[in-house]
């Protein structure tokens, strides 16, 4: 099948996936993985290669870093900010996993990647250092970073029998996660509906719906709040999709509003460079928000939604006001900068919260202090 940016992806079929299982249970005794401190080390060198130099990547030859960043531009519509930050983030991720309790489950597990993000390789990070055989399923939408990250892997030394890569289409998952022992799944709601992912060995890294509460009384920061939208291109499911106001909203949401307004799409913004799109991809996403708009929405942003700017199609950071929590945009997490903006009583933010993996607090601006006028003095 064909991928955005030209290269084209072989598909798994069911049957490769049951007989490979079977093949590395059936020798899975005469398969060794190196110790952790040798597993970290090793992990540690492919990252760092991974993120700098040049990686031998299957069907597309040696790429160096500048390459991987023209390819994820085209793949993924990420600017070169975004994918060196990214890039970062795992390193970070790395040396965080580092210091949690060692853990020895070995097996087999598999990682179901998404297309948003790459910082979801982390979980490919994560099931290497166990000491577990891994299955990647890469997106199909964005095979090229994990495509990376398994040459970067093998030229650092680490046991190719113990890595697998499969480009599957949605029903060989069912068959995936049969055939493996752990499961680290990225998706969304409809992921989450599927009856073969009802099992207690997999770990659903679904939608965040993150959301922001607003008290009833503080000054808020407008940068603060458009930071948390708009950061890494809304495509985390940390960005903040709802903003809770326990009072009158729209003043504080205007100034929000102004800020997102403000963010440079191309050329990028040099505080929140933000990704491009296909245009049909775009369009699709765009239509999904304007058929829910109504009734009780009003787009705050003045940007069109769909900007088109150097031969790129941008979806541009928006902010939405809505009358009540039950606005079908209220929870909605898409993959770019959108936030719906909505006022309510403590019983409606905890609603919210309750539908939300991060509940974040409002950062407040710094109001300066005013000094007492002592009785009887003039002002």
């Amino acid at each position: 099948m064909p991928v955005p940016g030209g290269p084209l992806l072989s598909l798994a079929p069911e049957i490769l996936v049951r007989d490979d299982g079977a093949r590395l249970r059936a020798r899975r005794a005469a398969t060794t993985v190196p110790p952790r401190d040798r597993r970290l080390e090793l992990l540690r060198e492919a990252v760092a290669l991974f993120r700098h130099g040049r990686v031998p990547v299957e069907a597309l030859g040696v790429q160096d870093a500048g390459d991987f960043e023209e390819a994820m531009r085209a793949t993924a519509g990420l600017p070169p900010a975004l994918v060196r930050r990214w890039s970062a983030m795992l390193g970070e991720r790395l040396e965080e996993l580092a210091k949690e309790a060692a853990d020895e489950s070995g097996g087999l597990t598999l990682v179901s990647l998404p297309a948003n993000t790459f910082t979801c390789l982390e979980g490919v990070l994560e099931a290497a250092l166990s000491g577990a055989a891994v299955w990647i399923r890469p997106s199909r939408r964005e095979p090229l970073s994990s495509a990376r990250l398994v040459g970067a892997l093998l030229s650092v030394g680490w046991p190719p029998e113990t890595l697998g890569y499969y480009p599957s289409a949605p029903r060989t998952l069912p068959a995936m996660i049969r055939a493996t022992d752990r499961q680290i799944v990225y998706g969304g709601d409809g992921l989450a509906a599927e009856p073969a992912l009802a099992t207690p060995s997999l770990d659903l890294r679904g939608p965040g719906r993150a959301c922001v509460i607003v008290g009833a009384r503080e000054p808020v920061d407008p940068e603060d709040l458009a930071d948390r939208i708009a950061r890494d291109a809304g495509r985390f499911c940390t960005s903040a999709s709802t903003v809770v106001c326990l009072r009158a909203a729209e003043a504080d949401a205007l100034k929000v509003a102004a800020v997102l307004d403000g963010i440079s799409l191309d050329p990028p913004d040099p505080r929140r460079p933000q990704a491009s799109w296909a245009e049909a991809d775009a369009a699709r996403m765009a239509a999904f928000v304007s058929e829910r708009l109504a009734p009780g929405g009003r787009v705050l942003t003045r940007r069109p939604l769909l900007v088109r700017s150097g031969g790129m199609t941008f979806l541009a950071p928006t902010l939405v006001h809505v009358d009540d929590v039950g606005h079908p945009l209220v929870g909605c997490e898409l993959p770019f900068p959108l936030a719906v903006v909505v006022s309510t009583d403590e019983a409606g933010a905890r609603g919210v919260a309750a539908g939300s993996r991060f509940v974040h607090p409002a950062r407040f601006a710094t109001v300066p202090e005013v000094p007492e006028v002592p009785e009887g003095a003039s002002s």
